[in-house]
């Protein structure tokens, strides 16, 4: 056996093979998680459940990593759970299939918003999958959390952004018209060919998901500076003040699901 160390040439074809290939990159201030690179293992707390933990708080280190979750749970007929950690809320939005939470069925595009320490319950009803967001809670003294809420995405106004009738901006929570939430979850579209007015940057932090079309994100500043092409599927974690900017590409509307922490003091 050699103990010699590969030559450049295996190197070079070891670059060049298929299996070698991805589009994730994980970088200080953001990461691009595409299905590639995928790998289903069962999820902590869910019974009868596997799936990928997205974006997590091991992706990165103080100050400058996540501080949410963000997983792609594979929904079967047989999947339960009960509740979140101690002090963490759970968004919960139906990518396909069926889920009952609280007695409430949830379709393709439904959602449910789930209060920390209650219990809820949980249960697949047809195959499919879940997009799961979860955040520790930071309450506002003397002020309970709010009820768990329920809806359906596309019977939420969509409203032109900053007057752009091509790319439209449906909240999910009321957000910033109602300060017990902490949390937001929205859902933005693009017609193909419209872009984000310009680059922002801002103390938010998002967890993105591209549910449908494609486009290309502009990530980061100066030597961390990428632009990466995303498609339905893929998954985008931004640090507070990572300059970022999206333009849908294709032929059809690029939608997405993102997160955003609001309504604290971001200290």
């Amino acid at each position: 056996m050699s103990d010699t160390l590969p030559r450049p040439e295996d190197v070079a074809a070891a670059k060049q093979h298929p299996a070698a290939q991805t589009r994730t990159l994980v970088s200080t201030d953001y990461a691009v998680i595409a299905p590639d690179g995928h790998v289903v293992a069962p999820l902590v707390g869910w019974n009868h459940t596997s799936g990928v933990v997205l974006i997590s708080p091991s992706m990165g280190s103080a100050p400058r990593q996540p501080r949410f979750t963000q997983t792609l749970v594979q929904l079967t007929d047989k999947s339960t759970t009960t509740s979140a950690a101690p002090g963490v809320q759970r968004f919960v939005y139906v990518l396909s299939g069926k889920v009952r939470i609280n007695g409430q069925d949830l379709t393709t595009d439904g959602y449910a918003w789930l209060p920390p320490d209650v219990p809820h319950d949980l249960q697949g009803v047809e195959p499919g999958s879940l997009l799961v967001f979860e955040q520790p809670y930071s309450p506002l003294p003397g002020t309970p959390a709010p009820d768990a809420v329920f809806g359906q995405a596309l019977a939420q106004p969509a409203e032109p952004f900053m007057g752009d009738q091509h790319a439209r901006l449906a909240h999910l929570l009321p957000d910033e018209t109602d300060a017990r939430f902490d949390f937001a979850v929205n859902r933005f579209t693009f017609d193909p060919g419209t872009p984000l007015p310009f680059v922002e940057t801002h103390h938010n932090e998002h967890g993105l998901y591209l549910q449908h079309g494609q486009g290309v994100y502009r990530l980061g500043s100066g030597p961390t500076e990428t632009w990466s092409p995303i498609t339905a599927g893929d998954s985008i974690w931004m640090a507070a003040y990572c300059p970022q900017w999206f333009v849908a590409t294709g032929d059809t509307p690029a939608t997405y699901l993102y997160s955003k922490n609001v309504n604290r003091d971001p200290r």
